[in-house]
C-alpha cells in the first residue's frame, strides 16, 4: 500500500507512522479466558497483561466488535504498513505540553476530549485515558491533537504496548567458575580463544576487591530469584520491584511479596543478574562484579515475551532515577523498537544527571539476536528472524527494509553485541550503526543451517541445579558489560556516566577474529536461500575504521571492540583526580560518647562547626562507633546547606563496630558537597533502625579540603550563518586556561532563527561530556536568546567537578529545511574551585 492522503496513520516520535487494519482481528481489554467465556468461536492471544487480540472471520469482525464494545474497550488491531509488524495501541495517550500548564488549562483540555488523568510525570507530561464520551478512537485522537493543538501541545503519542523478546539463545554445556571463560583466560578448550575473555579476574586483582557495594546495578527483565544462594549476602539487593498491572510494587510497599519476584519458567532475569553480580562464596557461579549490589525489576511476562509499555517504562525510570548507577536491559524487538518521546527524553536526562551519584545512569541494551541491523533504511529486504516456527519447522524468514531503534545515538545509551568464545562475531548478533561495544556470549547459527564454533555462558538459574551452562545471546553480553561498568565506577566513583562509557569504548580490545560466516546453502525445503544477505553493506566486514570519534576506530560488527574489564578499570584508576595542591585541609573532631537509642528512627546527632571560609573540594570522615550488629545502622553526614550523604546504610550484617574512614571510594555520595560552602555546622546522624542490638558513637573526625573560588568568563561573537537542513552544522570553541574544577557554569546563547524547533545545540566540555542545550523544542518560536544555568537547567549539573581548563565547543545544527538562522554570539562563565 502506498502512502497517500487517504492512508491510515498516526504519530510516533513526531513522525507519521502509516498503518493497516488487520481484517480479521481486533483487540479487547480482557483476558483470553474472559473472551472465550463470551461463547463465540474465536482464537485469542494475550498481547499485554490486560488485553487480548482476537481472531475471527472477516465477515464477523464488525458485529463481534460492536458486541464487545458494550462490555469492554475494543478497537481494531493494526500493523505497520512498512514492515507488517504489530502496532498495539491502547486507550491511553501521552501528552507533552509546550509549557507547564495550570490546573485550569489541564482541566479544560481533559474536558474538551473527555479524558481521564491517570499519571503526571512532570509539569508538562501527562498520561491520559480515553472514555466512551471521547467520541473517537485513539488513532484519530492522536492525529487530531498533533495536527490541531500546536499552540498548546508539543507532542501527543500512544501509550504503545510493545512485546519485547528476551535476547537469549542457549546451547548445552556444563561448568561453574572454572568454566566461566568469559571472566578469565585460564580455561582450556579448542573452542576458546583467550582474546574473547572480558578479563574480569584481572580487573578484580587490580582493584583488590570484587566491586564496591555502594555501586548499584539495575536489571529489568522477567524477574529474579532473590533467595538464590548466589545472592544471599546481607544487603545484596539495594531494592527490588515488580510490575503489577500499571503499578510498580517495590520492596518497601505494604503489599510487597518477594515471592512475586520469580515465577517458574521465567528464568531469564535470574540468569542476567547472575552474569552481573553472582557472589564469590564458594558455591555456584560468579558474576562480573560480585561485590556490587543489584536492583532487579520484574516486568510482567509470558514465555519469552515481556509486556513493556511507555507508561510502565516511565514508572520504572522514575523508580531507579536516584537509586542505580547502571541499568541493564536484555530485551528489545526487531526490526523496530521506538519508545515514546517522553521515555527518550527521560532516559536522556537520567543519563546526564540521574542516578545514585547524580552523575548519570549508564543505560545498556541488548543489540538483539536476529542477524540484522539495528538502525538502517534502504531498498533491500533484510531478514530479521530465524525463519522457523516454534517446532523448528522452516517457514521462511520475515524481512524489512526499515530498522529503527530510537535510543541509538543518545549519549548515555549503549547497545551491546555478542562475541563468540573463538573471538568471532556470534552469527546471530545484530550489527551496524548504533553498536557501542561487544562482549562474550555463546554462538549458534541463527537459521540452524550451519555449524558454528562457540561455548556457552555459565550463570545462576532459578531452577534445576540452580546454575545453567546454557545462557547466551546478547542477553548475556549486556549484563556482563553492566557488571564491568560497575567495576569501573567502583574504581573511580567521581566519573560521570558519559566518562564511564568513554572509558569502556576507548579501552575495548580490537584484537578479534574478523572472519565472516558463509551464506546459507540450498536445502530440499529451501532450494533458493538468496534471502541470506546479512550483514548487508556497508557492514559486510568487521574491520575497524576511523569514523572521527574520540574513542577510537569502530566496527559495524563489534562497535569500539570487545569490553576489557582490566583495561577499563586501569584507566578509571588512572583518571582519579589528585587533590588540588592549592587547597588546604581543615580537620576537626568530636568525642560525644553518645548512646544510640535502639530501634528508634530519630537516632542521635552530633555537630562539628567549621569556621574556615572557602568552598569544599573534598570531604572524608573518620568514624569510631561501637555496636553489636552494624546491619541495624544508618549513618549520614549533613552539610551546613542541608545536603545529606549516606556513609553507611544497614550493611555489614552481624559484624560488630565501625572503625573506618569514609571517602569517595566507599561513600561516593560525599561528592555532593563539592562546591558548597565549607563554613557552618556539619551534622553526623546515626539511626539504629532495628531492635535488640545497641551501641555508642565514640568519636568522629571530618576532613574538608577547602579551596578558593574564582570566575572566568569568555565570549565569542562570530555572527555566523547556520547552514539549513544540515546535520553537521557549525562548531565554535572557547579556550579556558587556569587550574580548577567546575563549581558552577552559565552558558549564554544569542541565536536568530525563525523556527527554533529546527535546531539542535550541544555543548562539549574539554573532558568530552556532551550536554544537550536545545533539541528541536519550541515549535515555531523565533530565536534563542537566553542563559542556561545549573539552577534552572539541571543537565549542566553533570559538569560539576570536571576540569574547567581546555577547549569548550558549541555545536549548532539546523536539521530541517526552509527556515534559516545565525549564531550571533555565545558565552561561557565558570566558577572554579
Amino acid at each position: 500500500m502506498a502512502n497517500t492522503e487517504n492512508s491510515l496513520y498516526t504519530y510516533r516520535n513526531g513522525k507519521k507512522v502509516y498503518l493497516v487494519k488487520e481484517p480479521d482481528r481486533f483487540v479487547v481489554r480482557a483476558t483470553p479466558e474472559a473472551v472465550e467465556n463470551r461463547g463465540f468461536n474465536a482464537s485469542s492471544e494475550l498481547v499485554s497483561p490486560h488485553s487480548t487480540r482476537v481472531r475471527v472471520s472477516r465477515e464477523s469482525l464488525t458485529p463481534i466488535m460492536e458486541e464487545m464494545r458494550n462490555e469492554a474497550v475494543t478497537h481494531h488491531a493494526y500493523k505497520q504498513e512498512i514492515n507488517d509488524e504489530e502496532f498495539l495501541i491502547t486507550d491511553r495517550i501521552l501528552i507533552t505540553f509546550k509549557q507547564p500548564v495550570s490546573n485550569e488549562v489541564l482541566g479544560d483540555f481533559i474536558s474538551k476530549y473527555a479524558l481521564l488523568l491517570l499519571s503526571q510525570y512532570s509539569e508538562r507530561e501527562f498520561l491520559l485515558q480515553l472514555t466512551n464520551q471521547t467520541g473517537m478512537n485513539p488513532l484519530k485522537l492522536v492525529v487530531l491533537i498533533n495536527e490541531t493543538e500546536n499552540d498548546l501541545v508539543e507532542n501527543c503519542e500512544h501509550d504503545l504496548n510493545q512485546r519485547m523478546t528476551t535476547s537469549a539463545i542457549t546451547i548445552p554445556t556444563d561448568a561453574r567458575y572454572n568454566q566461566q571463560w568469559h571472566l578469565h583466560s585460564r580455561f582450556i578448550d579448542s573452542a576458546f580463544d583467550t582474546r574473547s575473555s572480558a578479563n574480569c579476574e584481572s580487573a578484580w586483582q587490580l582493584l583488590d576487591h570484587f566491586g564496591a557495594s555502594e555501586v548499584v546495578i539495575a536489571v529489568s527483565d522477567d524477574g529474579c530469584k532473590i533467595d538464590h544462594s548466589d545472592f544471599d549476602s546481607t544487603n545484596k539487593f539495594a531494592q527490588w520491584a515488580y510490575m503489577q498491572g500499571s503499578n510498580l510494587i517495590d520492596r518497601d510497599s505494604i503489599s510487597a511479596n518477594p515471592q512475586h519476584m520469580y515465577q517458574f519458567g521465567a528464568d531469564h532475569g535470574t540468569r542476567c543478574c547472575g552474569v552481573v553480580a553472582a557472589e564469590v562464596d564458594g558455591l555456584l557461579t560468579v558474576g562480573a562484579a560480585p561485590g556490587c549490589r543489584l536492583l532487579p525489576i520484574k516486568w510482567e511476562s509470558s514465555g519469552a515475551g515481556l509486556y513493556v509499555s511507555d507508561s510502565k517504562m516511565m514508572t520504572v525510570l522514575a523508580f531507579i532515577s536516584d537509586k542505580a548507577d547502571v541499568m541493564s536491559n536484555s530485551w528489545g524487538s526487531s526490526p523496530q523498537s521506538n519508545f515514546a518521546t517522553n521515555v527518550v527524553n527521560r532516559i536522556s536526562q537520567l543519563a546526564q544527571t540521574g542516578g545514585r551519584r547524580g552523575k548519570g545512569i549508564v543505560f545498556l541494551w541488548a543489540a538483539g539476536n536476529e542477524n540484522c541491523p539495528i538502525e538502517f533504511s534502504g531498498n533491500i529486504d533484510i531478514p530479521f528472524d530465524r525463519g522457523r516456527d516454534s517446532a523448528g519447522n522452516w517457514r521462511g524468514v520475515k524481512t524489512s527494509r526499515d530498522f529503527q531503534h530510537n535510543l541509538v545515538g543518545i549519549p548515555g545509551v549503549m547497545y551491546v553485541a555478542a562475541l563468540a568464545s573463538n573471538a568471532q562475531r556470534s552469527h546471530y548478533s545484530n550489527y551496524g550503526e548504533g553498536i557501542s561495544i561487544c562482549a562474550p556470549s555463546n554462538n549458534i547459527h541463527l537459521y540452524r543451517r550451519g555449524v558454528v564454533s562457540g561455548l556457552g555462558i555459565t550463570t545462576t538459574s532459578g531452577d534445576g541445579q540452580f546454575f545453567s551452562a546454557q545462557f547466551g545471546g546478547t542477553s548475556s553480553s549486556t549484563p556482563l558489560v553492566a557488571g564491568i561498568t560497575g567495576l569501573v565506577i567502583s574504581a573511580n566513583p567521581e566519573l560521570s556516566a558519559q566518562e564511564v562509557i568513554s572509558i569502556l569504548q576507548k579501552t575495548a580490545s580490537k584484537d578479534l577474529n574478523l572472519a565472516a560466516y558463509p551464506k546459507s546453502t540450498p536445502a530440499a525445503f529451501d532450494p533458493n536461500p538468496s534471502w541470506d544477505i546479512s550483514p548487508v553493506a556497508p557492514f559486510t566486514a568487521g574491520d575497524f575504521t576511523n569514523i572521527g570519534h574520540e574513542d577510537g576506530t569502530w566496527s559495524g560488527w563489534f562497535g569500539f571492540g570487545k569490553v576489557d574489564a582490566r583495561s577499563a578499570v586501569a584507566e578509571a584508576l588512572r583518571t582519579i583526580r589528585p587533590p588540588d595542591p592549592d587547597n588546604g585541609i581543615v580537620t576537626k573532631s568530636s568525642t560525644p560518647s553518645l548512646s544510640i537509642p535502639d530501634n528508634n528512627t530519630v537516632g542521635i546527632t552530633d555537630t562539628i562547626t567549621i569556621d574556615n571560609n572557602g568552598t569544599v573540594s573534598n570531604v572524608t570522615v573518620d568514624l569510631d562507633l561501637t555496636h553489636t550488629f552494624i546491619g541495624d545502622l544508618v549513618i549520614k553526614l549533613i552539610s551546613p546547606r542541608g545536603t545529606p550523604a549516606i556513609l553507611h546504610e544497614r550493611n555489614g550484617g552481624s559484624a560488630k563496630n565501625i572503625l573506618k574512614s569514609f571517602d569517595l571510594q566507599n561513600a561516593p555520595t560525599l561528592s555532593r558537597f563539592n562546591g558548597e560552602p565549607a563554613s557552618g555546622r556539619w551534622t553526623l546522624e546515626v539511626v539504629d533502625a532495628a531492635a535488640v542490638d545497641i551501641g555508642k558513637l565514640n568519636k568522629w573526625t571530618i576532613n574538608i579540603g577547602v579551596g578558593n573560588v574564582k570566575d572566568i568568563e569568555l565570549e565569542d561573537s562570530p555572527g555566523m550563518s547556520i547552514p539549513d537542513n544540515n546535520t553537521i552544522g557549525i562548531e565554535r570553541s572557547l579556550n579556558i586556561t587556569g587550574n580548577g574544577t567546575i563549581k558552577d557554569i552559565k552558558i549564554g546563547l544569542d541565536i536568530t532563527h525563525s523556527y527554533i524547533a529546527d535546531l539542535v545545540v550541544n555543548l562539549v566540555s574539554p573532558e568530552g561530556s556532551v550536554i544537550g542545550i536545545h533539541n528541536r523544542s519550541g515549535g515555531s518560536d523565533d530565536n534563542i536568546i537566553r542563559d542556561y544555568e545549573i539552577a534552572t537547567f539541571p543537565a549542566l549539573r553533570s559538569l560539576q567537578g570536571q576540569t574547567a581548563n581546555g577547549l569548550w565547543k558549541l555545536q549548532v545544527a539546523d536539521v530541517v529545511g526552509h527556515d534559516v538562522g545565525k549564531l550571533n554570539k555565545w558565552s561561557i562563565k565558570i566558577t572554579m574551585i
